[in-house]
């Protein structure tokens, strides 16, 4: 029986010596403490209102809080890079985009992080692709008008841009190389300021996203020239993509998604997954995502499929970028 007795001690001492090697979430539900989602903008934009939107959510269906924290600068690469260091213990996540994935990166000459391997991709939240628009008197009716513009009248077309580097930008630069043409690019500050001189008739064209531009496309102020994705737009179901007009593995789309650094336990990815899932089935998200010109995604695009979507585009953007000669201003 002291036999029994001394080595039932000794397995249990053998176990417990090995506690320090499990991951905590194997002992304590999640979370058990706040939880901070990183946004890489500051706060009140399309960044942050997204990232505060899937905050509460999570905090519903996971029962705990859910806290968001701005961290702007580098074209958001402060916050991924932040995300990328911090313990992969899922207290700290990020609520990445297309820009500090696969624009900012090679747009600044610096790769802080491996987008595609120091984050665990988790879920895709939504999109907003580009789109070429048009004053409203503009002759053309959609984008081979356009290239055929500028076929005509080589370095005499200008067509407006929201800013340098941003995904309306590259879907401009992008044109130019698969097309063969050449155009001006009247670089703005702002998505606001280029729509309302494509709207004054001080520029024929400008390069938007869906999410900026939709107002003005429902008040019949801007034309649509084609939606910049494989998909046409659920908020635009009547506008032509690039690849139905003859442009193909023609794309710039703004996204967003939930990540958490590389080894984040797989039961805290899981759970987080389906609080998301759940989340986008849920009318009253889709309608708030849709209120601010996002599309919701589906359960399909998240994780691996995530990975490969910041993997292809990481390798796409960097070549357009060298190609362009583009530098962040």
């Amino acid at each position: 029986m002291r036999f029994g007795f001394f080595a039932r001690r000794m397995a249990a001492c053998a176990a417990l010596a090995l506690l320090p090697n499990l991951p905590l979430t194997a002992f304590a539900a999640y979370p058990d403490k706040p939880v901070r989602l990183v946004v890489g903008f500051a706060p009140g934009g399309g960044s942050d209102i997204v990232g505060r939107l899937i905050a509460q959510r999570l905090g519903d269906a996971l029962g705990g809080s859910f806290v968001v924290e701005n961290k702007a600068g580098a074209g958001a690469m402060l916050g991924a890079e932040y995300v990328a260091k911090a313990p992969a213990d899922g207290y700290t996540l990020l609520l990445g985009t297309s820009a500090e994935m696969t624009i900012s990166p090679p747009l600044y000459h610096r790769m802080p992080y491996k987008p595609d391997a120091d984050f665990a991709p988790i879920a895709l939240v939504g999109v907003s692709p580009a789109i070429l628009l048009a004053n409203m008197d503009y002759p053309g009716k959609d984008l081979r008008d356009v290239v055929a513009d500028a076929k005509r009248n080589p370095g005499k077309l200008t067509v407006a841009s929201g800013g340098a580097g941003t995904a309306p930008h590259l879907a401009a630069e992008k044109l130019k190389i698969l097309a063969g043409i050449d155009f001006v690019i009247a670089q703005y500050k702002g998505a606001g300021p280029s729509q309302v001189d494509a709207v004054a008739g001080q520029v024929p064209l400008v390069f938007s996203t869906v999410a900026s531009a939709l107002p003005l496309i429902r008040g019949k102020r801007l034309k649509p020239m084609a939606v910049i994705s494989a998909q046409r737009s659920t908020l635009l179901p009547d506008v032509p993509t690039a690849a139905e007009l003859g442009f193909k593995n023609y794309a710039a789309v703004t996204w967003f998604g939930l990540f958490a650094p590389a080894h984040t336990p797989a039961p805290v990815l899981a759970s987080l997954r389906k609080a998301v899932d759940q989340a986008l089935s849920d009318p009253a998200v889709r309608t708030k995502l849709e209120t601010i010109g996002v599309e919701p995604s589906s359960p399909d695009e998240g994780g691996e499929a995530l990975r490969k979507r910041v993997t292809s585009e990481l390798a796409n953007w960097t070549r357009v970028i060298k190609d362009a000669g583009i530098s962040a201003q």
